[in-house]
């Protein structure tokens, strides 16, 4: 502790020697600013679009494109021991050039784009030692992604050099101090293990970073020669740092356990600062730049959190709050330093490295305090504990006693109920049996009224074709008599005529095509006749105990003949029945049953006043693959409810009327799903529809009874 007040105490020192520079470095405080649109330096610096701008450290602003600007050198200063220094380390490109008469003479360039082919810069200033000559005109080409704030000196080349080995022992006291803090809290992290002391030296190193790079110091040591790092390092670097700070600050200030709201804003930032590095690694540096300083008004928030857990009692809420204002001073006080408001000198360039170090201590301090708090809380809780426990111990001796005498009485009253409960749930079972068996017969009278009506429209059919087909072929029998007849070639000559008359008559060839007609609207009527009785065979397989082999789909057409009559001028059927479907080990009369019943409750769900056939649909889908079968039955009718959609499957729930269900359908459907072991989902949108997918293994085992009741 003593060496690091030492340090703050030379680093004050070092200050003060650095705001009273030499009498031979003079401030550039007049400069000419290009207003015009044109790129080329040759033809900008000869031209008059120039503007006055008198400033310590010159502010042109956050743009992409290039500046350009003129100024004076000084006529009394030593023409062959002259320099000049910018000093801002971050700029990505910097052209110097000599105004002569109407010769613009390139002098050199620097900057973070030249990083690599020189090896990285010497300084963390811009220093050009050649070619500057007293009461000289000279124009710079200037290109940056960050804030552009140009400090330019001239003075003596020892003096700049002096000036920036100070600001370099600046620099190192501040690193080294900052180093001090990180390694001091990672040991403290290795010893309790506690992760805010790892976010804390995470957060310490991407503060120190920052500074590193805001003052030029990162090309010089971290990444000399390196062009790509030392373009985007402000912008990764910054991000990174605020990232570091949002995850140390919502653990030390318990923003994600006291303020829900606050915490979704705060990762709100953080996604920010995500998209910052993105556009800063694909060159959008402007926006990128824009982000980090939108981004800077979360330490308003942290602040406002801060002020929130001091007032419940949150002793790291103060220490915060005194800590950040040290460090938001010295930010402010940066800022304002960068656009003129206050003037250019040691203590506004290094406000914000003092006030990081003096946040640092006060944080440092902060996390020590803490570690006393939950030590002193922990003894505490201890002591409770032993209390509570001591006091526990006599309340289970006493409880012990009573519930003994308690446990007696309520065994004698178990017992009794025991046995009224299993007289109650054997009768329970006997009329459950009862209404499923009600059930089964009630869709085989539903089954054995739509087969009559069914077969009845067939055999109506070929009955009503054999009077005029009998008919017909007496007509046609008639003319094979006269034929027959017929003995030799006079009498068939002398009767021809009748005959063919009487053919005339009977229009014997309108006779052929309507005995063709009548005999295929027999065949039609005898094939539907056939293709009922088979969906009757597949449909009765209903009460079978063992398991056999069928295909899903001849079910599914089976069950929708036999439903005919109730599906006929209701609904329009869409079916989408996959091809080369596969066998499947089932109970196909049990599973008949489930469709029949899904599609009973999407007819009467379809019901809606004023909606025609036309505009009712029932969408039929099966799929497959190597381990499943998929039966997917939608209808568009009213929806389901969310607040019954949970009791659809309970026993006796219906929401149809009267008379008009038993509210047993879907619980024998559930129930003969789960004896195939698989499984029935529901979804509906009130007023859209309600689609079931039923989900069946392709090789299903037999469930036992009492395994389906457990």
């Amino acid at each position: 502790m003593r060496w690091f007040i030492a340090s703050i105490l030379s680093l004050f020192g070092s200050l003060y020697s650095y705001a009273n520079p030499q009498q031979d470095i003079e401030h550039i405080t007049t400069i000419q600013v290009y207003q015009g649109s044109e790129t080329n330096p040759q033809t900008v610096f000869l031209s008059h679009d120039f503007k006055q701008n008198k400033a310590e450290a010159h502010n042109l602003g956050l743009s992409g494109d290039y500046k350009f600007l003129t100024f004076n050198v000084p006529s009394d200063l030593d023409a062959q021991d002259c320099a000049l220094s910018i000093e801002n380390g971050g700029i990505d490109e910097l052209d110097l050039y000599r105004i002569e008469g109407n010769s613009v003479i390139p002098l050199g360039h620097a900057g973070e784009q030249y990083a690599a082919s020189f090896g990285g810069q010497k300084h963390s200033s811009l220093i050009f030692d050649t070619g500057i000559q007293p009461d000289g005109t000279y124009g710079i080409r200037i290109k940056s992604g960050e804030q552009l704030v140009l400090p330019i000196l001239v003075g003596k080349r020892d003096e700049i050099s002096s000036r920036n080995h100070e600001k370099d022992m600046i620099f190192a006291i501040y690193a080294g101090m900052m180093l001090v803090l990180l390694f001091y809290n990672f040991f403290i992290y290795l010893t309790v293990k506690d992760k805010i002391y790892l976010f804390y030296v995470l957060y310490i190193a991407s503060v120190g970073l920052t500074q590193m790079v805001l003052s030029g110091y990162g090309s010089m040591y971290l990444w000399p020669g390196s062009h790509w790092i030392s373009m985007h390092a402000t912008y990764l670097i910054g991000a990174i740092s605020g990232i570091c700070t949002i995850l140390f600050c919502r653990r030390f200030l318990e923003i994600k356990k006291n303020f829900k709201i606050l915490d979704r804003i705060v990762l709100a930032y953080f996604g920010l600062y995500v998209a910052a590095i993105v556009l800063a690694v694909y060159d959008q540096f402007n926006l990128s730049y824009n982000i980090l300083n939108f981004n800077a008004a979360s330490a308003l928030l942290l602040i406002w959190a801060a002020l929130k857990a001091s007032r419940k009692g949150n002793r790291a809420g103060i220490f915060f709050l005194i800590s950040w204002t040290f460090f938001l001073a010295g930010a402010t006080i940066f800022a304002l330093r960068d656009f003129g408001v206050l003037g250019y000198n040691a203590f506004t360039i290094y406000a914000l490295p003092v006030g990081s170090v003096l946040e640092g201590l006060l944080l440092s301090f902060a996390l020590a305090d803490k570690i006393n708090q939950f030590k002193k809380e922990k003894e505490l809780s201890q002591s409770k504990m032993i209390q509570v426990m001591q006091e526990n111990q006599v309340l289970i001796e006493e409880q012990n006693l009573k519930l003994e005498e308690l446990v007696h009485v309520r065994t004698q009253d178990l017992e009794k109920a025991n046995a009224n409960l299993s007289e109650t749930l054997n009768d329970l079972k006997l009329t459950q049996n009862q209404l499923l068996e009600s059930e089964k017969l009630a869709s085989l009278g539903q089954m054995t009224a739509g087969i009559a009506h069914e077969i009845n429209n067939p055999i109506n059919f070929v009955s009503s074709n054999i009077l005029p087909l009998k008919r017909d072929i007496q007509d046609i029998l008639s003319v094979l008599e006269m034929f027959s007849s017929l003995k030799n070639a006079a009498e068939y000559d002398e009767k021809i005529e009748e005959i063919r008359q009487k053919m005339q008559r009977l229009d014997i060839d309108y006779t052929k095509q309507e005995i063709a007609q009548l005999l295929s609207g027999i065949d039609e009527g005898s094939r539907r006749t056939a293709e009922i009785v088979k969906s009757l065979r597949i449909f009765s397989r209903m009460d079978r105990d063992d398991l056999v082999s069928a295909n899903i789909n001849e079910c599914i057409n089976s069950t929708l003949v036999i439903m005919k009559s109730v599906t006929k001028g209701e609904v329009t059927i869409r079916k989408k029945l996959a091809d080369n479907f596969p066998m499947m080990d089932c109970y196909p009369g049990k599973l008949n049953q489930v469709i029949m019943n899904i599609l009973n409750n999407a007819v009467y769900a379809t019901r809606v006043e004023g909606r025609k056939k036309d505009d009712r649909f029932i969408d039929i889908e099966t799929s497959f693959d190597d381990q499943t079968i998929t039966i997917s039955i939608e209808d568009n009718g009213v929806g389901i409810p969310d607040d019954i959609r949970s009791k659809i499957f309970d026993p006796f729930f219906t929401t149809k009327g009267v008379g008009e269900g038993t509210g047993l359908g879907l619980s024998i459907a559930l129930g003969i799903v789960e004896e195939h072991r698989g499984q029935i989902h529901v979804h509906s949108e009130l007023g859209k529809g309600t689609r079931f997918t039923l989900t069946l293994p392709r090789k299903t085992t037999k469930v036992s009874q009492e395994a389906l009741a457990a």
